[in-house]
């Protein structure tokens, strides 16, 4: 047999068992461990996105839709058949009462962390402002309307109002004093 005519080794294609190795692969000299923790880190990094979403309360009932045989005509068809519209409300004022609160501790750690005296003060000004704003403006509009207030019933609301917003202050002065305390403060 003459071997002059024949197609040299490495023009030939490659072997239907050979896989190619990319060197721009990502995965290039990575064990399967190491593949499977970077894939897990990125999943992780790309979903911190969605963990806002996450601190939503959902109702993990499995039975929230079930599937019937109904057509377009009958009485049961309707949108509202889905498990949206089955969920229990969302409490929006306790939510935003908790982020303020978080907000307050968020404040407090900072101001038990900074040395300076001048930042010290920056950080308790931005506190006192921002309890201002979310608590004593409105305690002082409903004392105000509490004293030109006759009616009763419209006074005990008030009344009611002014102990809620009270009680809050209260919290985010425990709170304060829990995370920056007064004691730290000349080291």
């Amino acid at each position: 047999m003459n071997t002059e005519n024949c197609i040299p080794e490495e023009l030939l294609p490659p072997r239907a068992g050979l896989i190619a190795i990319r060197m721009n692969n990502p995965y290039y000299k990575m064990s399967d461990d190491e593949i499977r923790d970077r894939l897990e880190f990125i999943r992780c990094y790309l979903f911190r996105d969605f963990e806002l979403l996450l601190l939503i309360p959902k109702n993990d009932n499995k039975d929230e839709f079930a599937f019937h045989d109904v057509t377009a005509t009958d009485s049961e068809y309707s949108a509202f058949n889905s498990a949206d519209f089955k969920r229990p409300a969302f409490d929006k004022y306790g939510y935003a009462m908790g982020k303020i609160m978080e907000h307050i501790q968020n404040l407090a750690i900072l101001h038990s962390s900074i040395n300076s005296s001048d930042g010290r003060d920056e950080i308790e000004k931005r506190y006192e402002n921002f309890l201002d704003l979310k608590f004593r403006d409105r305690l002082a509009v409903l004392i105000v309307q509490l004293q030109n207030c006759r009616d009763y019933d419209r006074r005990s609301t008030l009344e009611q109002k002014i102990a809620e917003l009270n009680r809050r202050i209260l919290e985010a002065r425990r709170i304060w004093a829990r995370y920056a305390p007064p004691e730290y403060w000349d080291r």
